[in-house]
């Protein structure tokens, strides 16, 4: 099967957090068979010298990266805290209720996270991001015309989390990621194949499960992979009705 995969269009930071989430996915999936697949180790390696070759050469510069990207996701949150929080006083009955439901989810941390150390509010945000891509949650977030800032809010958390995580790296090679990015972008949809094969081959709810949270985490960086092939009838009986993501098929 060939995959048409839209990671040529996502930045260097935005594949980064993919790799990254992908492998923590899989490690803690707790499925020994997938932890040591073939396709799932050459990811492995290939996403370790991707790491290190999207950090910038100079540590100063590193820090300053990371600093503005630590600002700027406070601030876009602050404003969409103080945002929704004012329109849960809303005289419009609609934008008042739907402000009362995100609310709940923006504030479950509260607006400035005291106290609270700094490699644990990126926990903190992510949380609140996922939460907030709830299915139950989106007619709200429409209701507020949220779907914009909160995407932004995303994308910085996601650039940060990469940045951040790989800053560790100072050994770097001074390889340029344009030079590994294919070989990084083959990877993954390789490792897909193979994940999707191996989830059918074991048909468990365990695999299944895996898949589902693999899959989520291309959702979670704006990455879509369209599958191109012949349309058997194996594959019209298997095809998903969800528009939103990709099911297994045999």
């Amino acid at each position: 099967m060939l995959y048409k995969s839209k990671a040529n269009r996502v930045g260097n930071l935005s594949l980064a957090a993919l790799g990254l989430r992908i492998i923590d996915t899989v490690e803690k999936s707790g499925i020994d068979e997938a932890r040591s697949s073939k396709q799932f180790l050459i990811l492995k390696e290939v996403n370790g010298r991707y790491q290190v070759a999207i950090i910038p050469g100079d540590n100063k510069e590193v820090q300053n990266s990371i600093q503005a990207l630590f600002i700027e996701r406070k601030t876009v949150f602050v404003d969409t805290y103080d945002y929704v929080q004012g329109q849960t006083k809303s005289p419009i009955p609609d934008i008042k209720a739907a402000a009362g439901i995100v609310f709940r989810e923006l504030n479950k941390f509260g607006c400035t996270f005291y106290k609270v150390k700094i490699a644990d509010q990126s926990v903190q945000y992510i949380r609140i991001i996922e939460n907030l891509k709830k299915p139950e949650l989106q007619q709200a977030i429409t209701e507020l015309s949220l779907g914009d800032k909160l995407s932004h809010l995303d994308q910085i958390q996601l650039n940060y989390e990469a940045l951040y995580l790989g800053k560790g790296n100072s050994d770097s090679t001074n390889v340029a990621p344009s030079y590994l990015r294919k070989e990084m972008q083959e990877a993954v949809k390789l490792y897909l194949d193979e994940l999707r094969w191996l989830t059918n081959t074991n048909e468990t709810v365990e695999w299944q499960t895996l898949y589902r949270n693999v899959e989520q985490r291309f959702n979670e960086v704006n990455v879509s992979l369209t599958r191109k092939k012949t349309v058997t009838n194996t594959d019209s009986t298997n095809t998903s009705t969800t528009s939103t993501s990709t099911t297994p098929t045999a």
